[in-house]
């Protein structure tokens, strides 16, 4: 009995660490890979998709400009992603989970900023909010959002109530 304990403690502890290796992972497949390592730059072409945790990024160009990490040249991090050609997305945050879409998506990690241009569309899944724009601009760790619209274009809202509000 205490060796099938035993076993059970392993496998927990083997299942938690490889969860937990997936997740400092970025996993990309395309069709077409391309890198230039003196202008520090990974460019994904075709069918692109990217995984990341439970975040996820289809698009047809994926340009990702690296940096170094640490001040060590041996180790690199993503400076900013841009994402283009049938862009969509989907979020998952602390609070909530966000889908979306765009012509062009470009994410900035540090700063936790995205900014999605060209039929922009994001929707709150948990809130139930939507919106629809030319150009969306979101700040993760502020929480601000900037919606900007067009003349013949305009940005368009929609809010769930709830029954009382009705």
């Amino acid at each position: 009995m205490k060796l099938s304990k035993l076993y059970k403690l392993f496998f927990l502890i083997l299942s938690v660490t490889f969860v937990n290796a997936e997740e400092n992972y970025l996993n990309i497949d395309a069709a077409h890979f391309e890198s230039n390592e003196k202008k520090n730059i990974i460019h994904f072409k075709g069918d692109v998709k990217m995984i990341k945790h439970k975040d996820i990024l289809l698009c047809q160009d994926l340009l990702i400009n690296m940096q170094d990490q640490n001040g060590s040249s041996t180790k690199q991090i993503p400076k900013d992603y841009k994402a283009s050609g049938d862009v969509s997305f989907t979020i998952n945050t602390k609070d909530n989970i966000l889908k979306g879409r765009g012509d062009t998506v470009l994410y900035y990690p540090i700063e936790q900023k995205y900014i999605i241009i060209g039929n922009g569309y994001l929707e709150d899944l948990k809130e139930g909010k939507k919106l629809i724009a030319s150009k969306i601009y979101i700040d993760e760790k502020t929480g601000h959002t900037k919606i900007d619209g067009e003349k013949n274009k305009p940005v368009k809202f929609r809010l769930k109530l709830s029954k009382e509000e009705n």
